[in-house]
């Protein structure tokens, strides 16, 4: 009975086609990204031009379908909120900048009803240096492990070392 019923929701969800995704920030729970010195204000701006339609997921003919900007987008205001939130600012210091490109997110069914994603990004510091990562996610919801993803990439960003010996020039 299990395994009709599983072959019923797999087939109904196949037929569906591809569904349009809107990247949500996942909010971090405080401690994830530990306090830093930022010397002077910091921007953080989407430095991705692409508003094209990319899949996110794709699993037995189910897809859903987002766009590189939109997903910065969402990655530059909980940068800018988890800055506000960790950032010891010092005013006294020259404004900072840092230009996020989300290059692609990607859900994957493992199995068991899990889900395992990818952010690649990068982000370019007003110095001209260039962070590049790829951050992985993992979770037993679809939307939670993209938008999990999304926010896994800012900790991971605010987290490096290069970044924050930047912030805190």
């Amino acid at each position: 009975m299990r395994f009709c019923l599983s072959l019923l929701l797999l087939s109904l969800l196949s037929a569906c086609g591809t569904i349009s995704f809107t990247p949500a920030e996942y909010p971090l729970r405080d401690g994830l990204i530990t306090a830093f010195k930022v010397a002077g204000p910091t921007t953080v701006t989407n430095g991705q031009p692409s508003t094209d339609e990319t899949i996110v997921y794709s699993y037995m003919g189910s897809k859903l379908a987002s766009n590189l900007h939109a997903i910065t987008e969402v990655m530059v205001q909980q940068t800018a909120k988890e800055l506000a939130k960790s950032g010891q600012v010092n005013s006294a210091g020259s404004p900072k900048s840092i230009m996020l490109r989300v290059d692609s997110l990607l859900s994957e069914y493992t199995n068991a009803f899990f889900w395992k994603s990818n952010i690649r990004f990068q982000a370019t510091l007003g110095n001209g240096a260039v962070v590049t990562k790829t951050v992985p996610h993992t979770s037993g919801v679809l939307q939670q492990d993209l938008n999990g993803c999304i926010a896994e990439g800012v900790m991971a960003l605010l987290n490096d070392g290069q970044v924050r010996a930047y912030l805190a020039q």
